[in-house]
């Protein structure tokens, strides 16, 4: 029992450390733009998949909504 609490913390703390840089970066490379807050109800496993795509990416979860964002922005531009 012990072994998977030093895990899970271990992991949550690695993921923690991923966040803090992928938001440090992004951070510095985007453009000064205000920023607010959204509030959006998703299914768990949407959330997971997320979570998860953020993890494997490097990102945040914000920072992948803005590109989706973005991409579909240019799409209706074009």
């Amino acid at each position: 029992m012990a072994n998977m609490v030093e895990k899970y913390a271990a992991d949550r703390e690695a993921g923690q450390r991923k966040i803090e840089r992928t938001v440090s970066t992004d951070m510095m490379s985007v453009e000064e733009e205000k920023r607010t807050t959204l509030s959006l109800s998703l299914t768990v496993s949407d959330k997971k998949a997320l979570k998860m795509m953020a993890l494997q990416r490097d990102m945040t979860i914000a920072a992948i909504i803005h590109e989706w964002l973005q991409e579909r922005i240019q799409e209706v531009d074009e």
